[in-house]
């Protein structure tokens, strides 16, 4: 066989193995986009306490997050849910944490529990909020706070539901959210809060 012969052998046997290597990308494609559901779905249940589709059934470790700190002598940091932030001390920041319910869309029900350890302030964190996101009316309703560093919820000016805790010292804090299904309300999901660090009682998120 020449050589000619050989490299164009050679080329056919490479576009052959091509052809067949894209004709199988689709598949694969579809089964790491199978994996990927499923193992969004094992890790949303895995920390479920009870019936997903009944009142009273809680999810542990909805959101988890490290704050080293926001600035000042103890520099910057985060991990987790948390976005690293420079706010120039480290004393008297807020957390704030978007719920996925808007006023002038959603009419539900909420409880979240905030729990954690504040190095910085020597506190513990063990917060409790509820309240109901209330369309018609275009309100917050009946809300109720618990704990020790001045839980609130409130409204920020796109309608969206914010709930907030102030840490007096937030260099080493540590925090996990859980939450339950309340009245109307849904079973929330892992990823389903957007943080803000701040030193304003209150912000806006998109």
């Amino acid at each position: 066989m020449s050589l000619e012969s050989t490299i164009a052998a050679l080329v056919t046997a490479a576009n052959n193995l091509t052809t067949a290597v894209n004709g199988k990308i689709a598949s694969i494609n579809a089964t790491m986009a199978t994996a990927l559901a499923q193992f969004n779905e094992w890790r949303n249940l895995k920390d479920v306490e009870g019936d997903p589709s009944a009142n009273g059934t809680i999810r542990r470790n909805l959101f988890q997050g490290f704050v080293q700190g926001t600035g000042g002598v103890v520099g910057t940091g985060a991990y987790g849910g948390f976005t690293s932030t420079d706010l120039g001390k480290s004393t008297d920041v807020y957390m704030h944490f978007r719920i996925p319910l808007n006023i002038n869309i959603n009419s539900e029900m909420f409880w979240f529990n905030i729990k954690g350890y504040t190095y910085g302030a020597a506190k513990i964190i063990e917060e409790t909020v509820v309240g109901y996101c209330y369309q018609p009316t275009r309100t917050l309703q009946n809300v109720s706070t618990f704990g020790n560093m001045a839980p609130a919820v409130y409204v920020d000016a796109n309608g969206n539901i914010v709930m907030r805790i102030l840490m007096p010292n937030i260099y080493y804090t540590t925090v996990r959210i859980d939450t339950m299904r309340v009245g109307n309300g849904r079973l929330f999901n892992v990823g389903d809060l957007t943080t803000k660090l701040s030193l304003a009682e209150t912000v806006v998120f998109n």
